[in-house]
């Protein structure tokens, strides 16, 4: 884009085998116009470059332990300073160097993370408990399933009975208002446990993986991705 907004064509003139030549066709904008338009894209290059120049990794992770204010950033003299906002109250904390915060973020991650060795490990514990839950899960299902067989049976010899007379009808209705209960119950019993039993497994491998990745961006040393990292794991982390 700014390759053609850099066209000088747009105000008359081109340039053609290295020579600049007028050319023949209806300037689409004035040279003043185009002058501008350049400056305008010195200036956004220049704040650009201020922007990647004060990047502040861990900027928006922290609060101030002291105050609980909101931790900004600064550079003072070629370095990255991180200080708490002080818009609360007095707050004795001073400012910390990026390279000593980046370090305590480093101890942190030691803290939590876990090798990859050690992630396959509790992977396949999981796994195995997996298969473990499964196999009572089945069992279990299978007892519910024989106990709502058993519920279908006595409703038909509830029914029976009632058409042959030997049970009144409110009696019927009454035992019958029972069973049906009792069958929604297992049903209820049988999806929760097909649903919901497992539920705890997912989330529990993203978190082992999770903490693998804390080890890896150990290694890394990529401030930003360790501050997405941060994030995902909690808020509200204290400096």
């Amino acid at each position: 884009v700014q390759r053609i907004l850099k066209s000088t064509f747009y105000y008359g003139i081109f340039e053609f085998n290295g020579e600049t030549h007028q050319g023949s066709h209806e300037p689409l904008i004035s040279k003043k116009l185009f002058d501008a338009c350049q400056e305008v894209m010195r200036d956004r290059g220049h704040i650009m470059t201020r922007k990647s120049e004060s990047h502040f990794p861990f900027r928006g992770l922290l609060i101030c332990g002291e105050c609980k204010c909101a931790i900004t950033a600064e550079t003072q003299k070629g370095h990255n300073y991180y200080r708490c906002t002080k818009k609360r109250e007095i707050c004795s904390q001073k400012y910390i160097r990026e390279e000593i915060l980046t370090e305590q973020v480093k101890s942190f991650l030691q803290k939590v993370s876990l090798s990859s060795q050690d992630t396959e490990k509790v992977l396949r514990e999981l796994g195995k408990d997996e298969q473990k839950v499964r196999e009572n899960n089945k069992m279990f299902v299978e007892n519910l399933k024989s106990e709502l067989a058993d519920i279908e049976t006595k409703l038909d010899k509830l029914l029976s009975a009632y058409l042959d007379e030997i049970i009144s009808a409110e009696e019927y209705a009454t035992q019958k208002q029972k069973m049906l209960e009792h069958r929604v119950e297992l049903k209820e019993k049988i999806r929760e446990i097909e649903d919901g039993s497992l539920s705890w497994l997912e989330p529990a491998r993203a978190w082992v993986k999770s903490l693998n990745q804390a080890d890896k961006l150990l290694s890394s040393g990529d401030k930003s991705e360790m501050t997405t990292f941060l994030k995902q794991i909690g808020s509200n982390h204290i400096l």
